[in-house]
């Protein structure tokens, strides 16, 4: 048995990206029902630092100074359309968080000013400002009471299996209730797309939740969407190493080695100075190839050394103010006293933390499926190959709105789509409570991650990459005979089967825009064409569903007009 219902827009997520779009969309007028994995305002937004890229308060910065760092930092492949857009409108990201109730560091005279702000990674100007001390739980606390004013329909705890289409346009979802174990299907004028990115392949090398297990991005393929440039997955370069309960919790960017802080080898040689310059990209580049010549301590990392910075003002005002933000507490947890002090060097490695990759969309959030929109990190395109620090809490709030505003438009005045899929989909989605397989779904999820994390993570090649999409294969076919409790309520059997199914298919798409890309590029490391290709490569790899295989094509980037 299922349980059936109707909306003008269904969205698909729970963090700061689906809340917002929602919340548009039903102030637009639109009847919005949310589907929400997890309990609604968790995920990457809770577990985020809370910092926003706040462009305009220095009077030297602006929407072109901001366009252009998004732009290098994203090594000239961004959506040209799609950046412009988040550097003319991030600073309303503040705007409509704080109009949830969430609100950000002010200075002394209540004013968020020059004074406040600080520059995080890639970003050639100070335009951060932090809201100190709830951070991500703040904002999470925040979505969750705006949701609840709102007029939305709201489930949670329940994960999206499949996306039906007509053939023309996204027409519903078919979903999983983990607490009552029923099948839901869900018919939609139109449906926006915002479940985050796909980190929890990598784990423990990472620092996503465990939720970001590439849905969206296999919801999308498989309705007809194209998807761009999914090679392009950042690794934060600075994660804890040990001990094992917190391997791959992120510490910070690039900006936390201050004025002064240096990156050594495992046996104390300097390899990289002025960090704080740097992006993301670029300090992790220089950190695989190390790592990969086995140069790293016995943890597996290399040594930051920001002892340095204890030497002048500078350097101590800038513990002071990391101190304040709150990013040296896990550091004191996992390292003690002396490293939480600066006073000894902290064992560090990189660590999936963000999709620049995702749905491939148009100004108005939508995707080449009619009625199918996107925002967030399931939505590609903004960042190119490097996002900067503290953009993608800006980039939630400002496409969340978009796409929101869009979607309930272009409901208005629709007739409400038929389902001929749904009944097929939900079938086979029951099906899934009390296989009586040989293999519980969680270990083939552990087997693909290791595989992710060891051939296809940060540092990447042609051999092995190929030899990962040969052991992804091999782990589609040992899925096929999968065993899963017959247990109806809380049966997360069926949510880690429902995952898996979506973390092969987005595993399979990485690898092979990774063997297409033949550059080093952003956050894509091929060790064996070490080179930026700007002759060649300067452009999209965009991958959609071609009769049931995938389709690679590449697309030259816009120039900036």
């Amino acid at each position: 048995m299922s349980s059936h219902y109707t909306c003008d827009v269904l969205c698909i997520g729970g963090g700061g990206a689906a809340v917002t779009a929602a919340i548009k969309a039903d102030s637009c007028g639109a009847s919005v029902i949310l589907v929400s994995k997890e309990p609604l305002g968790y995920g990457d937004t809770r577990m985020s630092m809370g910092m926003l890229a706040y462009p305009r308060i220095d009077k030297n910065d602006g929407t072109e100074a901001f366009l252009q760092d998004l732009l290098a930092g994203g090594e000239n492949i961004n959506d040209p359309k799609l950046a412009g857009i988040m550097a003319e409108k991030a600073s309303e990201a503040r705007t409509i968080l704080e109009g949830f109730g969430h609100f950000y560091q002010r200075d002394a005279s209540g004013k968020i000013s020059v004074e406040i702000t600080h520059r995080t990674g890639g970003h050639s100007l100070p335009r951060t400002i932090g809201c100190p001390p709830s951070n991500g739980v703040g904002i999470g606390n925040s979505l969750r009471a705006a949701a609840a004013k709102s007029g939305l329909k709201i489930f949670e705890e329940t994960v999206a299996y499949k996306l039906l289409t007509d053939g023309k346009r996204a027409t519903g979802a078919v979903c999983f209730d983990l607490v009552s174990g029923q099948v839901l299907v869900v018919t939609a004028k139109t449906i926006i797309i915002a479940t985050g990115g796909a980190g929890w392949l990598y784990y423990p090398h990472t620092s996503c939740s465990a939720g970001a297990t590439g849905d969206g991005y296999s919801l999308a393929y498989e309705a007809g969407a194209e998807l761009t440039d999914m090679e392009q997955i950042q690794f934060a370069p600075f994660a804890l190493t040990h001990p094992s309960s917190m391997i791959g919790l992120c510490i910070s960017d690039p900006a936390i080695a201050g004025p002064a802080g240096v990156l050594k080898d495992g046996s104390g040689q300097i390899i990289l100075e002025n960090i704080n310059t740097r992006t993301r990209a670029e300090v992790a580049r220089v950190m695989a190839t190390h790592l990969k010549k086995n140069e790293g301590s016995a943890y597996g990392g290399l040594l930051l050394d920001l002892s340095p910075n204890l030497k002048s003002d500078a350097g101590r005002k800038q513990w002071d103010r990391r101190n304040m933000l709150g990013q040296l507490s896990m550091v004191r947890a996992a390292y003690g006293e002396r490293a939480y002090r600066w006073e000894e060097p902290w064992d560090v490695a990189p660590t999936a933390h963000y999709n620049m990759g995702g749905i491939k969309v148009n100004a108005e959030a939508e995707s080449a499926v009619h009625g199918l929109y996107a925002a967030g990190q399931a939505m590609g395109g903004v960042f190119g190959a490097n996002r900067l620090g503290a953009a993608s809490l800006a980039e939630i709030f400002v496409f969340g709105e978009i796409a929101g505003a869009a979607a309930a438009g272009r409901a208005r005045g629709m007739s409400m789509p038929g389902t001929p899929e749904a009944d097929a989909a939900a079938c086979q989605l029951a099906g899934l409570i009390g296989r009586r397989g040989s293999t519980p779904p969680l270990v083939l999820k552990r087997k693909l991650q290791k595989i992710m994390w060891e051939k296809a993570g940060i540092s990447r090649e042609e051999s092995t990459l190929r030899e990962a999409l040969s052991e992804i294969n091999a782990i589609r076919q040992e899925s096929e005979d999968i065993r899963i409790s017959s247990v109806k309520a809380y049966n997360r059997e069926v949510i880690h089967a429902i995952e898996l199914k979506h973390m092969l298919l987005c595993a399979e798409l990485i690898i092979i825009s990774s063997l297409t890309r033949r550059e080093t590029r952003g956050a894509h490391l091929r060790l064996d064409y070490p080179e930026r290709n700007d002759v060649d490569w300067r452009c999209n790899v965009i991958v959609k569903n071609k009769d049931g295989k995938p389709e690679i094509r590449t697309e030259a980037v816009d120039a900036i007009s």
